[in-house]
């Protein structure tokens, strides 16, 4: 959490940041979030493992009346201050069209949905905002869809078991995989390695802009990604949790939106932030000058010979 805690520097030079990571782990982010409520949090800014089942940590904090103010995953069920996060929607939309205008010419074109964990709202939301763009495509004929999975919790030893199992059905008759983050994306590359076929199946879709997603951008292996704007994302949780913690309500203008979190009249009070499309023509500008990585570290691994890491 970098950008977190250069915000909290910045705004609140005085107060402590404890970043705790459960990898994972639902229960152990349980047992996180109880530990820091004993140690006397003023406030928690909380990336929920498993929304549907973050209720109790939710529950706990509200006793307790510290705020929490979610981030990046869905809210869950239960009192929350705020929720930072980005239009899902719109990352489906920009998904879809960019996959349309990049399909090879053979019809059908036969793709692989090698897709996340439908527990999380977004996924819907992201979905709802592809098929818009692409089902005309497949009741025209023009795509056929192979095989369809969704990988728990995003994680990506389930969407390479879901891809492998794909390639073995379809004999490896697959001419694209769309994936909905970068994680799935990852395993599903592992899986077109063990097939020897990466980079003649290309990835579509893409998403959290990780260092091995748009390496395969530049080399050719993923057509585009895509990035929630990390540091307005984090200046923004930072100045909510603050505000809420001081019982004072936030700036005009910075809550900009809502949440449906199942649980809230009225949905959570919200900052959605613009998403950014990343293909290897802008990685400069969207990369690396937005302080993402160094061109040095992109230009490592499978990009090395790539043409933005050769001129």
């Amino acid at each position: 959490m970098p950008n977190i805690t250069a915000a909290l520097k910045e705004k609140a030079p005085g107060a402590k940041l404890v970043v705790l990571n459960a990898n994972d782990d639902m229960q152990q982010q349980v047992s996180q979030a109880d530990a820091a409520l004993s140690s006397g949090a003023a406030g928690i800014i909380l990336v929920a493992v498993d929304p549907l089942r973050s209720a109790s940590i939710l529950a706990k904090a509200d006793a307790d009346n510290v705020p929490v103010v979610t981030y990046a995953h869905d809210p869950g069920q239960g009192p929350v201050a705020y929720h930072v996060s980005v239009p899902f929607s719109d990352i489906g939309e920009a998904q879809a069209k960019y996959l349309v205008e990049h399909l090879p010419e053979h019809r059908p074109v036969r793709l692989a949905y090698m897709l996340g964990d439908p527990k999380f709202a977004f996924y819907g939301e992201q979905m709802k905002g592809f098929d818009k763009h692409v089902e005309p495509l497949v009741k025209n004929g023009t795509i056929k869809i192979v095989c369809r999975a969704d990988a728990l919790l995003y994680q990506a030893a389930n969407a390479q078991k879901n891809m492998e199992q794909c390639l073995t059905q379809t004999n490896n008759e697959v001419d694209g995989v769309v994936v909905m983050n970068d994680d799935t994306g990852g395993g599903v590359i592992a899986a077109l390695t063990g097939q020897d076929l990466v980079g003649k199946v290309m990835l579509y879709g893409g998403y959290d802009a990780t260092l091995e997603g748009v390496q395969r951008v530049l080399a050719g292996w993923q057509e585009a990604d895509m990035s929630p704007p990390y540091k307005a994302m984090a200046n923004a949780a930072v100045e909510l949790v603050l505000a809420a913690a001081k019982g004072e309500k936030p700036r005009e203008g910075l809550v900009n939106g809502t949440w449906d979190n199942k649980f809230t009249k009225g949905g959570v009070p919200a900052r959605l932030e613009p998403n950014v499309f990343i293909s290897k023509d802008n990685v400069q500008k969207t990369v690396v000058d937005a302080g993402l990585y160094t061109k040095q570290q992109l230009c490592s691994g499978i990009a090395e010979k790539s043409d933005f890491c050769t001129k």
